[in-house]
């Protein structure tokens, strides 16, 4: 039976939504009016890409999944795992990284650096990357640090890169202070929140990376950092989320449980992306330490699988959430996803802790069945909501049938 617009309006207006048209869309379960949660800002999805004949590519079925400064001749392991592009090559390119890459069929964003200019016409190259983390407190030869490199000088770099190729974006990278505005670690510029908005200037493509448990933040530290630069860059560009999959510094691993939260802590906040850091520093030194660990792999193996399958409505417009938690301080985030005539729902707990949580159908649809992708179950909804169960930090998407 369709809803009259009227009890839909009143549903939304409880929700804290509105707007209405009274018109109808048959999706194949029942008919639905257009009037849905809101839509929030966004960068327009992989068409924001043609902008560069070289650049990443425009197909919704490609999601991007990169590895941080990665030896080519690894890269037929990352592509088992399901990495489709290195971002930087050590000191390089060289010309020996170079056609590594391009014989092992590896994508790469790289510096304007080394042999660069040599291959200019190379589809290999997808990207430019500017210098790593200019808002943070720049080390010396010597060791010590000076202040972060001045927005304006970066804003400089960065017009000097375009104009050198305009066929491809620049990437740019910043780090904890995004998402921890009194970091130490930005020296002298700590506390500058009003440089966000003009290193944002200088880039077509932004990347955050926090790495909670390496310093012993809560996981949902990514999803601040990458909600901040959303609204720094006033979600006019993509946000990919480079996320801790290594034993970093000898001290915490993240389990395969707490690697999917953080990556879909980040997309379910607006990462359009993300891409991985392997490093290990010590006790000893390794560039494929996420690889090394089995555990770590199958879990990265399984979730960008599972990132590719999801390409086009991850690809797509969010519509905002809100379900109701029954853990006040275990929050569940969400977002809905419309492909075609699809509806996804994905959502994260953000809280280390357990819930029960609700989402209202209301302006979605009242499907007979709810597919939880990936886990072998099915839920049925009630006629104006469902519920289901998240332990700490859980991951639960939703298909609606």
């Amino acid at each position: 039976m369709i809803r009259q617009a009227c009890l839909l309006t009143c549903c939304l207006a409880l929700l804290g939504l509105s707007g209405c048209d009274g018109g109808t869309q048959t999706l194949g379960w029942e008919a639905v009016s257009t009037a849905e949660p809101n839509a929030l800002p966004w960068f327009g999805g992989p068409s924001y890409y043609g902008q560069w004949p070289r650049g990443f590519p425009t197909d919704s079925s490609y999601f991007p999944i990169g590895v941080w400064m990665q030896n080519p001749i690894n890269a037929a392991r990352y592509q088992t795992v399901g990495v489709n592009h290195y971002v930087g090559l050590w000191m390089g390119p060289t010309d020996e990284q170079f056609s590594a890459v391009v014989a092992a069929g590896m994508h790469v964003v790289v510096e304007q650096a080394g042999v660069w200019q040599d291959h200019l016409d190379s589809a290999t190259i997808q990207g430019w990357l500017d210098a790593d983390a200019p808002d943070n407190a720049q080390e010396n030869p010597d060791g010590s640090y000076s202040p972060c490199i001045a927005p304006a000088a970066t804003q400089a770099h960065y017009a000097q890169m375009a104009a050198a190729d305009a066929t491809r974006p620049v990437t740019l990278m910043l780090g904890q202070g995004v998402a921890t505005p009194e970091w130490v670690g930005r020296g002298d510029c700590t506390g500058q929140t009003e440089d966000y908005p003009l290193y944002a200037r200088a880039s077509d493509i932004l990347v955050n990376y926090t790495y909670p448990l390496n310093n012993q933040h809560p996981l949902e530290l990514v999803a601040t950092g990458i909600d901040n630069l959303n609204r720094y860059a006033d979600h006019k560009k993509p946000i990919l989320a480079d996320l801790e999959a290594s034993n970093i510094n000898g001290m915490v691993r993240p389990t395969p449980h707490q690697l999917r939260a953080e990556v879909w802590m980040s997309l379910i906040h607006g990462a359009a992306g993300i891409q991985y850091f392997c490093h290990r520093f010590t006790p000893d030194f390794s560039e494929t330490d996420c690889l090394d660990d089995a555990a770590t792999a199958a879990a990265m193996t399984e979730i960008d699988a599972q990132l590719l399958e999801l390409a086009p409505a991850l690809n797509s417009q969010s519509f905002g959430l809100a379900p109701q938690s029954s853990n006040p301080s275990v929050p569940v985030d969400a977002v809905l996803k419309k492909l075609g005539l699809e509806r996804y729902v994905f959502a994260v707990g953000m809280a280390e802790g357990v819930t029960t949580a609700q989402f209202s159908l209301a302006g979605i649809g009242t499907p007979t069945s709810i597919e939880v992708i990936g886990e072998g179950r099915n839920i049925t909804p009630g006629v104006k909501a469902f519920e289901d169960a998240f332990e700490a930090y859980a991951v639960h998407l939703y298909r609606l049938h």
